[in-house]
């Protein structure tokens, strides 16, 4: 090495390793622990993106940090990258040591060993947060891994003390480094193993942990996986007297010692990924609704709020039963006091971290869109896009009230963010951490969207409905099979095109529109790039003289050279407002639209004392009455409140007695509430709630509304946007 070369070394941190030395697991721990990916990249035999996760992933993988160790096994050494981990995130990182740099094994990559079934037994020691796991594993070796070994995965704190075939006693010779655990190729064909293990289990509010009245596995990977690939089980568990044990799939036992003790037991035939289970103290509550038993548990939920969860799911699956037949007996919520704050998909259930009741149409979702269809997370979040975009597609499309209220209420405003930049949809997995979250719950959804304003949300349906039927059970789906579900059921639309631009490439769009012209029955115009060109639909509200709107949408495709037209038929505008929704995936001012929740969360409540049932899920700041009564919220009934009266003939709406008349249409007030935004007499600006809403009520975007006892929207308006600018369109 030169002389200068030499001194710059010794005085960089992240020196390039020496080949004669081979790799310094010292050197490496320091690297990982300072959280330095270059430093660590040149180690690496490819570009080192593999280390960018050390700075975080995901769902926080790294949080408590990373340490290297190593494993050595049948001639091999490896590096392991281990860290306490956190389920759909990044596992554990697997480096082949070749002299002096690291090899990637990406956790995708098949070694040919599959798990196909697990029998488990599990058994949960209280005070010492610990739990206790035999398993049966029906495995399958279709090939020789390519470094003479193949390998389980789970989370570090658990400790592999035995491996074996079943029956023979003999025993595997593994080898376990954090959440590797690693052995010699087993011989081609199928086998069954035994493998005892057991772990600390203390990570609240990250993953699992195990408090005095609450063992929570969820969130946690807490079973042995190959290649992040689904498998089918059951599980066993004795649960102390006084417990609940709620788990995956159909409960097939559950029985009541003398002493009080629990033995459940549990039947998962849905091949999953990503397993739950919680043994707790808790309260029930379920209802047979449409043949499914809906359920909530709970240690801390009334019971009268209870009450309220399995009509909300009811109205959720029904709705999409559409997709594909729900694969369950029933459906429930967990409320778990040691969860975060979000909430974990189970499909055959959800566990939520503290807000129950809920109308969730996320985590449903998730049994059709990561269950039926697996995602491994590894590369990229694609169920997440779906179950965001069914959150909306419920929202407006399900059979309650008016529909077309609730479509104008429930618009998805589209949010750009500088992440979208940094990575595809297609390549957008757990390794490139937070921005996998930010594309897959976003941009996933945003462009979801922008297709079905393309083709129809008939068509898009049926097209999710072709890859229910169609994928392989028990094999994970990418964007790219359903890419080709749709380029093969819609091939009049040319989609390859939006493909490419949203899928396999990054960002979004950046454009304007002028020249508007009219022309005989079409408005004319130009629109004009700073980005890319991107395939996608953009609407514009065309208005006349008098006021009166109408929308037309225009697909990209059809802007050749920039140019367009949009046919308006006999319809004379003067001016068009572009996008104003703001429903394209595109830079610009969001909408302003007046939504009475985001306005009223932060107002003073007014309650009538003689109706306190009544708006009883409204969030509000609190009561008093305000020496100004302007952003108040006045909750009672006109009968008894006077101010309210007036409010109501501002909206033109009447109440006598229980009946609430507004838009034609009568409501009994002991089943529904109304809400609104307005002025009061004095031009201050006031919200009223009149009537039974014992949950939140879900107006969207609407200022004004009626809502069922479950919040669930059954009329509104929606105002347009108020800083939507018209752009003048020349008269020719």
């Amino acid at each position: 090495m030169p002389f200068l070369a030499a001194i710059l070394c010794l005085a960089t941190a992240s020196c390039a390793p020496n080949a004669a030395q081979g790799v310094d697991f010292e050197a490496l721990n320091k690297l990982a622990k300072n959280k330095d990916t270059l430093g660590l990249a040149k180690y690496s035999e490819g570009i080192g993106s593999e280390f960018a996760v050390i700075k975080g992933g995901a769902y926080d993988v790294g949080r408590y940090g990373w340490k290297v160790e190593p494993l050595e096994i049948v001639g091999n050494r490896f590096a392991v990258f281990t860290t306490p981990l956190t389920s759909q995130d990044t596992g554990e990182l697997l480096f082949l040591v070749k002299g002096s740099k690291l090899r990637y094994i990406d956790e995708q990559e098949k070694d040919g060993l599959r798990i196909t079934h697990q029998s488990i037994d599990l058994k949960l020691d209280f005070p010492k947060k610990t739990a206790k796991i035999n398993s049966l594993l029906s495995v399958k070796s279709a090939k020789t891994g390519p470094y003479g070994v193949q390998s389980f995965r789970l989370s570090p704190c658990y400790k592999v003390s035995t491996l074996q075939f079943k029956g023979s006693g003999e025993g595997l010779k593994f080898k376990q480094t954090g959440g590797i655990v690693m052995f010699p190729s087993l011989p081609v064909g199928t086998h069954e193993l035994t493998m005892t293990y057991e772990g600390v289990v203390n990570l609240p509010d990250y993953a699992g942990s195990i408090t005095p009245t609450n063992a929570s596995l969820t969130n946690d990977y807490w079973y042995p996986m190959t290649n992040r690939m689904p498998c089918t089980y059951d599980i066993s568990v004795q649960a102390p007297k006084g417990f609940t044990v709620v788990a995956q799939g159909t409960q097939v036992e559950n029985k009541v010692a003398s002493d009080g003790t629990v033995s459940t037991k549990y039947k998962m035939d849905l091949p999953v990924i990503y397993w739950s289970i919680t043994v707790a103290k808790l309260e029930n509550y379920s209802e047979m609704i449409d043949g499914r038993k809906l359920q909530i548990w709970s240690p801390r939920v009334p019971l009268d709020k209870m009450k309220l969860q399995p009509t909300l799911y009811a109205g959720i699956l029904k709705h999409y039963d559409q997709f594909a037949p729900f694969p369950f007996p029933g459906y429930g919520g967990l409320d778990s006091t040691t969860y975060g704050g979000g909430a974990l998909e189970a499909y055959s259930f959800a566990t939520y971290g503290g807000w129950l009741p809920a109308e969730d149409g996320h985590e449903p979702a998730h049994t059709w869109w990561g269950g039926m269809i697996n995602n491994t997370y590894l590369k990229s979040f694609w169920n997440e896009s779906f179950a965001v975009w069914c959150e909306r597609f419920y929202a407006q499309d399900a059979e309650i009230g008016n529909r077309q209220d609730r479509q104008l209420a429930h618009q998805t405003v589209s949010v750009p963010a500088a992440s979208y930049d940094r990575a595809p949809l297609m390549d957008s997995g757990a390794k490139i951490g937070p921005i996998a979250s930010d594309l897959g719950y976003g941009k996933g959804a945003y462009v979801l969207e922008m297709l079905e304003q393309i083709v129809g949300t008939v068509n898009l349906v049926d097209c999710m409905k072709e890859w229910q039927k169609v994928h392989p059970k028990g094999e994970p789906g990418e964007w790219e099979d359903f890419e080709k579900i749709v380029l093969r059921k819609l091939p009049t639309y040319g989609l390859q095109s939006f493909f490419n631009d949203w899928f396999r490439r990054p960002g979004f769009a950046n454009l304007t529109v002028r020249n508007l012209a009219i022309q005989g029955q079409a408005v004319t115009g130009e629109l004009v790039w700073t980005s890319p060109v991107f395939r996608m639909p953009l609407e514009f509200y065309v208005e006349n003289a008098t006021g009166e709107r109408r929308r037309v949408t225009l697909d990209t495709r059809d802007a050749s050279g920039g140019k367009f037209s949009l046919n308006v038929g006999s319809f004379r505008p003067t001016k068009a407002y572009f996008d104003p929704y703001h429903r394209a995936l595109r830079s610009g001012p969001l909408p302003k639209l007046g939504s009475f929740v985001d306005t009223v969360r932060g107002f003073k409540a007014i309650r009538d004392p003689k109706t306190p049932d009544f708006a009883k899920g409204l969030e509000t700041a609190g009561g008093g009455v305000p020496s100004k009564l302007e952003d108040v919220v006045f909750i009672g009934h006109p009968d008894t409140m006077p101010a309210l009266r007036r409010l109501l003939q501002n909206v033109r709406a009447t109440v006598q007695g229980d009946l609430l008349t507004w838009k034609g249409s009568s409501y009994n007030l002991k089943q529904c509430a109304f809400f609104g935004l307005t002025t009061n007499e004095n031009g201050e600006r006031v919200a009223f709630a009149v009537g039974n809403c014992e949950m939140p009520p879900n107006l969207g975007a609407a200022f004004i509304g009626i809502t069922d006892r479950y919040g669930r929207m059954l009329r509104g308006d929606t105002s347009f946007p108020s800083n939507a600018v018209g752009l003048p369109i020349t008269q020719r």
